[in-house]
């Protein structure tokens, strides 16, 4: 699933969309009653308060439109970090559990979880790695088996990997 397939991403970039399009729209508006204000100013009045009190409101109106935007950006690169794919390894597991002892906030994010191998990352791992022959099918199949033994995998997903090892390089 796409970024855009994400109904929360999609409305706060439609949202961003519209809003940056109303900024503009506004600012324009803005300085044309700028301009008309000019037009019009009597020679006794300030010409800065005359732009001033003329272009007001719009100014008022472009601060909180400007205000939605940063929100709307910022919620935006949240949602779009929650969804980015993690790279998942043990080096970056483990950088992250030290992270999670010192700043033990850090805990409720879980990255460490996030960043943690899962036993089926693992059994690809090994896999290419008895494709590429770093290792031999001896060691391919201890180790497999000690992965299995390690993450509590039951008897039957050893099996099913090794009638698939087999298939495979028969």
């Amino acid at each position: 699933m796409g970024l855009l397939g994400d109904s929360k991403v999609k409305a706060m970039l439609v949202g961003l969309l519209l809003t940056i399009f109303a900024l503009v729209g506004v600012s324009l508006l803005g300085m044309l009653a700028a301009l008309s204000a000019l037009g019009s100013a009597t020679g006794g009045t300030p010409l800065a308060f005359v732009l001033l009190s003329a272009a007001a409101p719009y100014i008022v109106i472009d601060v909180l439109l400007g205000l939605v935007v940063a929100g709307l950006l910022v919620g935006l690169s949240v949602a779009i970090a929650q969804q980015a794919s993690m790279p998942r390894n043990d080096r970056l597991a483990r950088m992250a559990r030290k992270v999670e002892n010192y700043y033990p906030e850090a805990k409720s994010v879980g990255l460490s979880e996030r960043v943690e191998p899962t036993t089926e990352d693992r059994i690809d791992q090994l896999k290419q790695r008895y494709v590429e022959g770093e290792i031999g099918e001896a060691e391919y199949e201890r180790r497999l088996q000690e992965l299995m033994d390690d993450e509590g995998v039951s008897d039957e997903r050893v099996r099913r990997e090794q009638r698939q090892f087999d298939k495979q390089f028969e």
